[in-house]
This record gives C-alpha cells, sequence and structure tokens, in this order.
C-alpha cells in the first residue's frame, strides 16, 4: 500500500512522529476531519480525473470545487494547500479559479505562491492542448480579518 511508503520514508527522514496518513473516501475522511476541528499545515490534493470526457464537464467542474472547499477548510491560516489536476479537460487556468472561487466561498483569501505543469517526460503537443493535462497550485490560505 502506498501509505507503507510515506510511513517507512518517515522513519528513514526522521519525522515518523508527525507524520500520518488516513485510507479511504477522501470525502467522507476530509469531511470527518472538519467535523473533528483538524487542521494542518500542508493539505495536498491530488483527485482522479473528475473531467475525463467533455461531456463530463459540468459534473466533474463541481466535483473539484467541493473536493477543494473541503480541502481549504482543513488548511490552518498561513497553511498551504497543493490542488493538482489530471483532467485533460479541465485547463490550467479553471482549475486556478476552483481554487479561489473554494477559499472565497468560506470566507478565506489566499496568495498563489506558484504553478508547475507536467514535466518533460509528458510533453505538451502545440496544437493538442489537451496533452497539457498535469497541473498543480500551490497557495498559502488565510484567513480575512
Amino acid at each position: 500500500m502506498a501509505t507503507d511508503y510515506v510511513h517507512r520514508n518517515a522513519e528513514l527522514n526522521g519525522v515518523a512522529d508527525v507524520v500520518g496518513s488516513i485510507q479511504g473516501d477522501a470525502f467522507a475522511a476530509m469531511k470527518q476531519l472538519i467535523a473533528d476541528g483538524e487542521k494542518y499545515d500542508l493539505v495536498v490534493l491530488d483527485p482522479p480525473a473528475f473531467i475525463k470526457r467533455k461531456k463530463d464537464f459540468k459534473n466533474g467542474l463541481a466535483g473539484y470545487h467541493a473536493i477543494n472547499e473541503l480541502a481549504v477548510r482543513l488548511v490552518k491560516p498561513g497553511g498551504y494547500l497543493i490542488s493538482a489536476s489530471c483532467s485533460m479537460h479541465l485547463p490550467a487556468d479553471k482549475l486556478l479559479d476552483v481554487v479561489r472561487s473554494s477559499a472565497r466561498h468560506i470566507d478565506r483569501s489566499l496568495q498563489i505562491i506558484g504553478y508547475e505543469g507536467q514535466g518533460p517526460d509528458h510533453p505538451v503537443h502545440p496544437m493538442i492542448p489537451e496533452t497539457a493535462y498535469l497541473k498543480s497550485w500551490f497557495a498559502r490560505l488565510l484567513f480575512r480579518l
């Protein structure tokens, strides 16, 4: 299981006492963490593709909004959110809109501190925008005063 590797790596790096993991449905797990009052310095959100076909765009976009809003609720003030997507039909600017509106919807402000696309092992064809399907936004979340 992938979490076994996470814990092994944490042990090797001497941080096993501050690294935890949860396995399960992400929506249910995050809702439970929110209900329990949990907050984190860093939340990494990398769901499976919610938009596999163009006709799935509206429902998939709603899924990205829902999961990003849950993730934002789990970030401590001044903490960081990394929101990623591998949906070829979701352009990077639309994912940024999702991150911004998810923060705004629950009265958080954010600072975009970075963006990363796919590496050279996943080349983008200049005539096929959908080949630029890997994207990640890095944001620092703040509470509004």
